[in-house]
This record gives C-alpha cells, structure tokens and sequence, in this order.
C-alpha cells in the first residue's frame, strides 16, 4: 500500500480546495499534509454546538493551529438541534448543514474542490451500515474518491496508518467522545464488528475494500446500460419533460427499467411494476415527478412546486411577448390581417383579463357550436391525452367569462360580428408539452 505522503501527488496544482477540517485525527492529517504542499487551499471548520465546551475546544485549536500557519480560515456555529424535525437524525441534519455551507463557500469563493478526510476504515463501516439497510450496489460501492467536488484524498488508507502519521509529525487532534459510545449504529460497528472482523483475518479492510471496488464496477456497468436504454426508449424531451417508448421498456431487464426510474424518484419496485402494467390515463407521482401513461407511451414531468393557477393579469393593451407566458395582445381597427391567432370583439372585453389553468367544471360556448359546452368534455371529444390536458390554458374576462381555450376554440359570446369596430388581436405560441 502506498504511504500516506503520497496521498495528495495526484491532485492538480492549478485548483483551489477547501478543506473540511473538524480538529479529529483524520482531518488535522489531511491539513498536514495539505501544510505540506504547494497546493492553494482554505480550511473550514463547521461547530454544531452539540457537546458544550468539547465542541468550542474543537474550534479553538483549528483556529489557533490556521493562525499560527497563516491559513485562511472559515467558521460557521450551529444551532444544530432547532433543526431537527420530526424523526431526522441529528447526524443526518448535521451532514446537511455542513454541506449546504461548503457549497456556498464554493460558490461565493471559487474553490473546485471540497476536500474531506474520510479513509479506509470509514468505507467498511459504511458498508456494513448500507448492508444493514438493505442497500443496492449503489450504497454497498461505499463512498467514490471524488464525487461531484467532493475530494477524499485519504479514502485508501486506514485509520492505523492515519494515526501512525500524526504520532510521528507530533501533530495535534482532539477525540470527539461521542464517538466510543455504542448507543450509534456506526459507533458499534467501528468498535465491534470491524475488530472482530480483524481479528479473524488481519487482511479485512484490504480485503474489503477489493471487493466494495469489484461492486463499484459491477454498478457502473449496470448504470452504463440503463443510461443507454433510457437513450433508446427516449422519443423527445422539451424542457424537462420527457416522452419514453413504454414498450421499449416493457421487454428490457427489470433491474435497467428500474434504475432508470429511480433516478426521478421511483425507488419503490412494486410502483416500477405498476407503472409498466398501467392501464392509458394513469397517473403516478414521486416527490418530484410525475408520470402520465399514455396508450403505448408514458410522459415523465418534473413536479413544480407550488405552481400558480393564475399564470398573468393583464390590465392594459397592447401586450407583447409577455412574461411568463409567450402571449401577444392588440388592438386593431380591421379584421385579422394574418398577424393573429385569433380575433375578438374588443368591446365585448373587460379587463383586466387574465390567464389561468382550466379546472374541473369549466364551460365555455366554443364558436359556431351548440351552445354550452364543459371543457372537460371538449377537450375528451377531442381525444387530448390526460397529460396535455393538465397544460391547456384559458384566457379569462374580468367577470370571469372564458374568451378563449388558448390555441383550441375562441367563446362564441366574444366572436367578432357585422357590427364589430374595433378588434382584439391574439397570438399565443405554446412550447409546452412533449
């Protein structure tokens, strides 16, 4: 195994890192070694405030040993526990916290790199603890060297040889004591399990890591072929919203259909099976997407949250190329000229006018018709899917009146006639739907 000074040869000289650093063993090394080169580096320090006079003793002696070597230093407390909601684990919110402030530190500061001090022995008990959970290949390949812009520079050596360095250098750590107590599952882990292990074969975590790395490439084989089928059953994708060939899907392996699913929220396999099986106009929805069947294909949408009914109040004329919406308004004195969706009768008009989704119980007199007609039913004679009907718009009069089932069917009551003199002019080019 290579020694630990070599840990950071491979990184690239012209980048920026910032360096988590909590004041433990692991990460007060990964900044020796870092004080050691002549890499461009910046080193923050998160406190939860979690363990009382502990937890500043942590952040004094990153602050004292930064000042001392002249490194530029970032420090952000905590309020940790006035986080914590319903049954979220102040470790995971912790992990949150931190990360969300290494993200903006990259941000406002340029840094390419977030650099962590996780190691060998970190990687096994993440595995036993992803085993224990009942983790795909995903949660059992451990954690990656690099990930996004997250470095881990020391994930191939063990805390053994982690300790051995700082003993030698005569460098300085605290011990977080929270970390002998067995009341957290990784904390039995580290303490029980992985010596057990050790003790019946001296090789664990060479032997262990071997095969977390022979999972890791199985897994990215797997994604590699998902990704290429999700390629091939992809039909069109416009602005997010993607249309896939359900067939395609319907005779390629479960496990590829499945990843490809879970990458919009599908996790569950029984909701895999249904969404293959469902019957045209179904519908089903993960945190943040939707899937819309429809006969041979299905349509994936990102949810939006919150999204408005009431998409715009126009109260003045003429309109162009409004936003949000693609929608031109104006006011002439002679029939349509060609330069117009459709054409009104302005003084039929009250504004402010406005735009809107159409909602269940909708009616509207489409043109040269029979009368009054629902929206729903009109757009079902028209046979238009359940998912492009969720997109259909209306533009409404101040009184509520629809004028016109945008791109569909103007209302007869505001058609221009005879009598007519002055003329509303409307354009609306739609790039929504699939």
């Amino acid at each position: 195994m290579e020694t630990i000074h070599k840990a950071l040869d491979s990184l690239n000289k012209n980048k920026k890192y910032l360096l988590a650093v909590s004041g433990g063993a692991d990460s007060m090394v990964l900044l020796d070694l870092f004080v050691s080169s002549d890499l461009n580096y910046s080193v923050v320090h998160c406190n939860f405030q979690l363990r009382g006079e502990d937890s500043l003793e942590d952040e004094n002696l990153v602050r004292n040993y930064c000042d001392q070597k002249g490194i530029e230093l970032f420090v952000r407390r905590f309020d940790t526990l006035s986080e914590k909601k319903n049954r979220e684990s102040v470790e995971m919110i912790a992990r949150k916290l931190r990360y969300d402030y290494f993200f903006e530190l990259c941000k406002n500061h340029s840094f390419d790199y977030i650099v962590t001090a996780h190691h060998l022995n970190d990687q096994a008990e993440t595995f036993f603890i992803n085993l224990l959970r009942g983790s795909g290949l995903k949660g059992l390949s451990g954690m990656s060297y690099l990930a996004g812009r997250v470095l881990r520079p020391l994930l191939n050596y063990t805390q053994v040889e982690i300790i051995s360095y700082a003993l030698n250098k005569k460098i300085l750590w605290r011990e977080d004591h929270t970390n002998q107590e067995l009341d957290y599952l990784r904390n039995k882990i580290r303490h029980i399990i992985i010596p057990e292990l050790q003790n019946m074969n001296q090789a664990f975590l060479p032997q262990i890591k071997k095969s977390m790395q022979i999972i890791d490439s199985s897994h990215q084989f797997i994604i590699k072929k998902s990704r290429e089928l999700a390629e091939e059953a992809l039909i069109n994708n416009n602005n997010g919203i993607k249309l896939f060939d359900r067939e395609q899907f319907k005779k390629s392996d479960f496990i590829l259909v499945y990843l490809i699913f879970s990458e919009f929220g599908f996790t569950d396999e029984n909701d895999v099976n249904n969404i293959l099986k469902a019957s045209t106009g179904s519908t089903f929805q993960s945190k943040t997407h939707k899937i819309w069947i429809d006969r041979k294909h299905l349509i994936i949408e990102p949810i939006i949250i919150d999204q408005p009914k009431v998409f715009e109040v126009i109260d003045k004329i003429p309109l162009q190329d409004s936003f949000p919406l693609p929608l031109k308004l104006s006011l002439e004195v002679s029939p349509d000229n060609g330069m117009y969706n459709e054409m009104i009768d302005w003084e039929k008009v009250k504004l402010p006018i406005y735009i809107r989704n159409w909602q269940e119980g909708d009616y509207f007199y489409p043109i040269n018709g029979n009368g009054k007609k629902k929206i729903s039913k009109y757009l079902k004679d028209l046979k238009i899917s359940v998912f492009n009907k969720t997109k259909v718009l209306v533009l409404c009069n101040a009184d509520g009146k629809i004028i016109w089932l945008i791109n569909y069917r103007l209302d007869d009551r505001f058609k221009v006639t005879t009598t007519t003199t002055k003329y509303l002019g409307m354009s609306f080019v739609s790039n929504e739907g699939v």
